[in-house]
């Protein structure tokens, strides 16, 4: 399937297709229509690309009815490829370099709502959505980050916000007498390995080929604010209610004390009637108190701190086989002490999608 390209249009494809600033799939499209209009088969196409001709095919019927729009993920049909010119786009940097109020707008500070007044009234050009504003403002300098500090109401897909520590009621209970205060948490890495080879023949096209093999293992992991280790048991299959009452009865056996405070996160299954009901006398979880943190704050979970650096340290080397990423993950966490309690925590910038 062969397409029509014009030679501006096959400058800005090649453009786009070198920009590392685009996004991935802006840039394979790029590619596929370049390739589509030398009159390479969809077949190696979807090869070079690394996707489905089904969906090769699509990119393609794409841009014969829309051009260049159908290119920029998100924006195809709404024109939003040929809004602001250049120019149009250096003096917009300009304004927003100002205060909105010099401006002539009603706000304290740019966000989309005030960005789109300005470039209605100033160029009579409108965007479909709101990501084409944010883009303008991320093009213009400025952050989505904000200036100071903010205040948002909790939300439950936010894994970020924190709360004031005074509130937190796993302090207060770690600190009574209960002997051996573990932090808990379930960590589960993942290997993911790319094999590619290449046999480019004499006289024939290279083709590439991909063997992608990912796997993972979940861990449970308990870590003593007394002596500073972590205990680590892996977990057969997923993480659900039975594996942690496995997890915590066998922490009970192989710990010494009379009795230990686990601080559990507010997963649904550590709320689970099956496991609430095993820490009253007399139960198989009798000496064990179970404490959790307030919601939307992992932060205030020391072993949550540890889970992070473990996968930090073992996520910059590629090891050839599952087995090698897991155990390496197991030694970082069980072959040192951590240091983390609400005394030692690291510090965390918080985010939001505030404009500054």
């Amino acid at each position: 399937m062969q397409v029509g390209v014009t030679p501006e249009e096959t400058a800005v494809l090649i453009r786009w297709k070198k920009c590392s600033d685009n996004h991935v799939l802006v840039r394979m499209k790029a590619e596929a229509i370049l390739y589509a209009s030398e009159g390479v088969s969809i077949s190696i196409i979807a090869k070079m690309v690394e996707r489905t001709e089904r969906t090769v095919q699509e990119w393609l019927a794409d841009w014969q009815a829309t051009r260049m729009c159908s290119v920029l993920t998100g924006h195809a049909g709404n024109q939003n490829a040929a809004k602001l010119t250049r120019d149009q786009k250096q003096e917009l940097k300009k304004i927003l370099a100002q205060p909105p109020s010099r401006s002539g707008v009603h706000a304290g500070f740019w966000d989309v709502p005030a960005i789109r007044e300005v470039v209605k009234i100033l160029f009579d050009v409108e965007y479909q959505s709101d990501s084409s504003y944010q883009l303008l403002l991320r093009l213009c300098g400025l952050s989505l980050e904000p200036s100071g500090p903010v205040r948002r109401a909790p939300r439950r897909e936010s894994h970020h916000q924190t709360h004031d520590r005074g509130d937190d009621p796993s302090q207060k209970l770690v600190g009574r007498r209960l002997g051996g205060p573990h932090r808990k948490t379930e960590a589960r890495p993942e290997h993911e390995a790319w094999t590619r080879r290449m046999q480019p023949p004499k006289g024939q096209r290279t083709k590439l080929s991909v063997d992608r093999q990912r796997t993972s293992q979940s861990f449970f992991g308990a870590l003593s604010l007394t002596s500073k280790k972590v205990k680590l048991y892996p977990i057969e299959g997923n993480q659900n209610t039975e594996q942690t009452i496995l997890a915590l009865e066998r922490l009970q056996r192989e710990t010494e004390t009379e009795k230990i405070a686990v601080v559990l996160d507010n997963a649904r299954f550590h709320h689970a009637k099956a496991l609430t009901g095993l820490h009253g006398p007399g139960q198989l979880l009798e000496r064990i108190t179970p404490i959790h943190p307030p919601p939307y704050a992992p932060d205030h979970n020391p072993v949550e701190h540890v889970r992070n650096a473990a996968k930090n340290n073992i996520a910059t080397i590629q090891r050839e086989t599952p087995e090698e990423t897991f155990g390496a993950f197991a030694s970082y966490v069980t072959g040192r002490a951590f240091d983390y309690d609400f005394e030692h925590l690291p510090l965390r910038e918080t985010k939001n999608d505030l404009v500054s």
